[in-house]
This record gives structure tokens, C-alpha cells and sequence, in this order.
């Protein structure tokens, strides 16, 4: 009977399974593991940060919606990995950790990089196991590969310790070691008929509905279901998260963010499929005039704090297509829907005239203003760019201007609120959509959390271009117009300017410096022509906040700022301060 190792083990159900790449840093402990991945023809993409490694992974995994794998060492090797997984995690998306561990006869005696990454991923996987029985390597893989993109997606957490990893014994022991053991996946469940036919009834009599949808669409592949639906009954529909792009945004029936509040408000019916109303969404608190129905393929993500019609608990793309079969068996006549398109685009003008106006009244501000920074970027780049979101300022900026064109053609950290993801998930994204361009929006702040895996990106020979909007501070806005002398003396600034493009030159990346807005397009144009890992270092405005921060009843100006001595403050900070609490009362500080 032929042997292998543990590490072959794992690598082989790594080939079955159609794992292309996996994203590491190698360490004693992970050995075999390595070895096994390599002698089974899988590349390695070898990172600088663990990070990164997770970071990749996640938008590898979010963009090819099949699950993607990172590999770390022990103790510090897996812990780097964590914020990564938490990531995927609140962002829903199939990532499995593979970790290196200490000998078992060693557990609490101090054992060289000791660490238990199965306790500490509890909270942020779907589950974590830590590979004591050496039979059991590839049934426990195998499983993480059933389990990991089953909705809602998330991550798996496997932790080997050395003894069993390196261990060699006959392949035939391995249980489950059958490839394409499954041959037939479970069905993805429908929606109960009986609510089917209430809910195409409620949708075909509102006179304001409204659809949101989000990553239950992407992972399902509704795309195309969720366009029949809309243009069947003239609704209009606002895409979130992972599901933006799945309604193209440029459709006469497309709400952007900019606008969508007013239909929200108005709407006696809201739609939500797929998504998750968590905080950036208001927990769905849009308006008190709607009903609501919400369908989803995991009742755990039904939304319970918001009064709801009905819930559907079936697989978005099948619901999407039981409610059409429904509304076009009910159907005498087309709805008319002209009134509905009218108004959106009505909407929609208004809120790009504002926008317009806004690039047309920064587009000579020096430094470059964040709003015509994003408008020469969006004008240049391909519908088929990918666009990563690690800037917190100017995402705003970006956010609110891109018309995505499929789902996932943006990545971001979510709810999670992630800084310095932006770097690996470019490399992800790159590998995953090879040869499209792939465009991430930094901050310095992201920057230095994660910057030296631009070298990774470059050493792979990865067209990614890193823009990295430096304003020299976290959070613009926070220090110079809040918090002021009450600082005394410190600061959460870094050294001002720094030419982050230098940094990288060395290292073969192309690298661009702009201060002036008329060079914007010209570095855009020569860094994606040069086909090659590139920065571009631009010097934006300081003094340009994000709206959270200017906005008098924002969470932060609430909560955060209670404590804060108004006579000390900048003028500015003191005025938005004083607004807040007229609006929300005192009480709140």
C-alpha cells in the first residue's frame, strides 16, 4: 500500500477540489503542506503580511464565487490571518484557513509558537477544527469545501498540528478520499408556493415598490432574474454590497445611492432580496409606508427588528423566477410603466446635476479635491474594471459615483470597516479576473497597514494600480475641525506629504506623483498602459470629511463626540457639534 504524508493529503483534495492558487507564508510548522500543494501543481502566491494572504482570498473567493484558500504558519502566522477572515466572515464569503500548529504532547508546555486558532476563530467562521486524527485530514477538508460556499458563504478554519501533518501513513486510511465524492449536490431551495402567490399578488398591486437587493443575489446568480422581474412590473431596484452590478446601474430603472432615500420613503411595498440589513442599512428603518417582504436563502439573515409582511426562505435566483411565473400567469396586460421610469430618471438628474456641479466647482482645487479626483477616474476606466474600496473619505466619492455593471465589480470590507485590505484584495482580484483592469482606492492609512504587498503584487508581475489619495491624516477632518487643542500636543496625523511613490519606485512597480488635477488622467492612462504593478501618489485635500463626519446626527457627531469641550473646539467642529444636539437633544451626549 502506497504512503503519504499528511501534507500530500491535503494538497490532493486541494487539486480535486479546482484550487488554482493558494496564498501564503511558509513556516516550519506548514511544511507539508506546502510541499503537498506544490507537488500537486497548485501555485503559491507567497505574500509579505498573512494578511494579505486572507485579504486575497476573500476577493478571489468573492469574485470567482468559489471558495479560496490561504495557508499560515502557527501562532503569529495564524493570528495575522484573522482580521483577513473576519473580513470574509461579515462579508459572507467562502474562504478556508489552513493553519500549522505545535505537536499535540506539547499542548500547554510552552511549545514553540503555541497557539489555538480553533477557539479563537469561533466568532468569525462558520466553523474551525483542529486535525487530531490523521484519517480524518481529507473528510474534514473535503467538508470545508461542502460548507463554506453554502449560503450564506463564510469561511472554515482547519488547524494541523505538526505531529499529525507530518506524519506518513498508507493513503488508503484517508476516509472520504474519493474524488468528486458527492455526485449529487442538494438542490437549492425554492420559496413555499403558497407565500409565492401572496407575494406576487402584493407585488403586482403597490402602486410604489421598491426592490433592494444584495449578496443573496450575486451568490445565487440571479442576475438575470432579478432584470425580469423589475422590467416585468416597471420596479424600481437598488443593488447593495456584493449585489451591486447585478441590476446594471445604468438601467432607467437603476436606483443609485444619491437618490434611492426619496423611493424608499415613498414606497408602500419594499422588496428586499438577499441582503442583510444590518447597520449600513439602517437595519432597514427607510420609512414607515411600506410593507415589507424579505426573502432569503438563510432565515438568519431575515432582518426581525423590522416589521415584515412575510419572509421567503428559498434560494434568491429560484424565487426570483417562481414570482415571475406567478405575476405572468396573473397578468392580462403589460403594466404600464412609463410614470416609474420617468420618475427615476427625473431623480437621477437631479442628483447628477448636484454631483456635476459639485466635480465642476472642485475640478481645479488644489490640493486635488476627492469628488474630481473619483470623476476622472470613473471616466477612464473599462465597464469591465474591478474596483476596490480602502480609502475612507474618498470611497464616499467613488461609491456614490460608480454605475456598476455585474455583480462584484466593486469589492470592499463592508460592515467590517476594514483599512489596508485594499492591497491584497487587488491581488485577488487580479488572479481572478486575469488580464481586466483592476483599480484600488487608497488611503494612507491603508497604506501603511498593508502596503508592502504592492511588492507581492509587482513580483507576480500583477497589473494592479494602487491610487493612493494622501492627505496625511485618519479620518480627515477629525483632528483639525474637532478635536483641536484638546489634543494637546499629540496627533493623528502622519509626517505630511510623504511621496509614497518613491517608496515603490525601486521595486520595478510603475510609479506616478500628482498634485496638479489636470495630471490625473495622464497618470491613470500611463500607469495602466504600463502593464505592471503601479502607484500613484496623489495629494488630496485634508479638509474634505467624509459625510459621517459632517453630519450633525451621525453616529459620530452623537456618540462619539459626547465628552468633547466645545470652547476648545475649532469653529467649524463647534457648529456641527452645537446642530447635532438641537436635532437628537442632549440627552444623547
Amino acid at each position: 500500500m502506497a504512503k503519504i504524508f499528511g501534507g500530500q493529503a491535503v494538497g490532493r483534495v486541494l487539486r480535486e477540489e479546482g484550487v488554482e492558487y493558494v496564498f501564503t507564508i511558509h513556516g516550519g510548522h506548514i511544511w507539508s503542506i506546502i510541499s503537498g500543494v506544490v507537488e500537486q501543481g497548485i501555485k503559491l502566491v507567497h505574500v509579505r503580511h498573512e494578511q494579505a494572504a486572507s485579504y486575497a482570498a476573500d476577493a478571489y473567493a468573492r469574485v470567482t464565487r468559489k471558495p479560496a484558500v490561504c495557508v499560515a504558519t502557527a501562532g503569529p502566522g495564524m493570528t495575522n490571518l484573522v482580521t483577513g477572515i473576519a473580513q470574509a466572515y461579515w462579508c459572507g464569503s467562502p474562504v478556508i484557513a489552513l493553519t500549522g500548529q505545535h505537536s499535540t504532547i506539547h499542548d500547554h508546555r510552552g511549545a514553540l509558537q503555541e497557539c489555538y486558532g480553533t477557539e479563537i476563530y469561533k466568532s468569525i467562521t462558520k466553523w474551525s477544527e483542529r486535525m487530531v486524527e490523521w484519517s480524518m485530514l481529507s473528510f474534514y477538508l473535503k467538508k470545508a469545501f461542502r460548507d463554506a460556499p453554502k449560503y450564506r458563504p463564510g469561511p472554515v478554519a482547519l488547524e494541523y498540528p505538526i505531529d499529525g501533518i507530518n506524519r506518513q501513513d498508507e493513503e488508503e486510511k484517508q476516509i472520504a478520499y474519493i474524488p468528486s465524492w458527492l455526485k449529487h449536490p442538494p438542490a437549492a431551495p425554492a420559496g413555499d408556493p403558497r407565500l409565492i402567490e401572496e407575494a406576487a399578488l402584493l407585488l403586482m398591486e403597490a402602486q410604489a415598490p421598491v426592490i433592494v437587493a444584495g449578496d443573496g443575489v450575486h451568490w445565487s446568480q440571479a442576475e438575470a432574474e432579478l432584470q425580469e422581474l423589475a422590467e416585468l412590473l416597471h420596479i424600481p431596484v437598488n443593488t447593495r454590497r456584493m449585489g451591486r452590478g447585478a441590476f446594471p446601474e445604468d438601467h432607467p430603472l437603476a436606483l443609485g445611492a444619491g437618490y434611492r432615500g426619496g423611493f424608499l420613503r415613498q414606497a408602500d411595498l419594499i422588496l428586499v432580496i438577499g441582503m442583510r440589513l444590518g447597520y449600513l442599512e439602517a437595519y432597514g428603518q427607510w420609512g414607515e409606508k411600506a410593507r415589507y417582504i424579505q426573502i432569503n436563502e438563510d432565515p438568519e439573515e431575515i432582518e426581525t427588528s423590522r416589521t415584515t409582511e412575510m419572509e421567503i426562505i428559498g434560494s434568491p435566483r429560484l424565487v426570483l423566477r417562481q414570482l415571475i411565473d406567478s405575476v405572468k400567469s396573473r397578468m392580462k396586460k403589460a403594466k404600464e410603466g412609463e410614470t416609474v421610469r420617468q420618475q427615476v430618471a427625473e431623480a437621477r438628474d437631479s442628483w447628477e446635476q448636484r454631483v456635476t456641479a459639485e466635480e465642476e466647482r472642485t475640478r481645479y482645487a488644489k490640493p486635488i479635491h476627492p469628488a474630481w479626483l473619483c470623476r476622472e477616474v470613473l471616466d477612464f476606466l473599462d465597464d469591465s474594471a474591478t474596483i476596490v474600496y480602502d480609502a475612507f473619505t474618498a470611497t464616499q466619492f467613488m461609491a456614490e459615483r460608480v454605475k456598476a455593471k455585474f455583480a462584484g465589480q466593486t469589492l470592499e470590507s463592508g460592515e467590517f470597516g476594514n483599512v489596508g485590505h485594499g492591497i491584497g484584495m487587488g491581488i485577488g482580484a487580479q488572479l481572478a479576473r486575469p488580464g481586466k483592469q483592476v483599480f484600488v482606492l487608497m488611503g494612507d492609512g491603508g497604506i501603511g497597514v498593508g502596503g508592502m504587498d504592492i511588492e507581492t503584487a509587482q513580483r507576480y508581475d500583477l497589473p494592479v494600480v494602487y491610487l493612493i489619495c494622501n492627505n496625511s491624516t485618519w479620518i480627515a477632518g477629525m483632528e483639525k475641525e474637532f478635536y483641536g487643542e484638546q489634543l494637546r500636543g499629540n496627533t493623528f496625523s502622519m509626517l505630511p506629504d510623504i511621496r509614497y511613490d518613491k517608496m515603490f519606485e525601486p521595486l520595478g512597480c510603475h510609479t506616478e506623483h500628482v498634485e496638479e488635477p489636470e495630471h490625473l488622467r495622464p497618470a491613470l492612462e500611463r500607469s495602466f498602459a504600463s502593464g505592471r504593478t503601479a502607484v500613484i501618489n496623489v495629494f488630496v485635500d485634508d479638509k474634505v470629511r467624509h459625510r459621517i463626519v459632517s453630519t450633525p446626527t451621525s453616529p459620530i457627531i452623537t456618540s462619539m463626540l459626547h465628552h468633547m469641550e466645545l470652547e476648545k473646539m475649532p469653529e467649524e467642529g463647534r457648529k456641527s457639534l452645537e446642530e447635532g444636539r438641537k436635532i437628537v437633544g442632549r440627552e444623547h451626549f
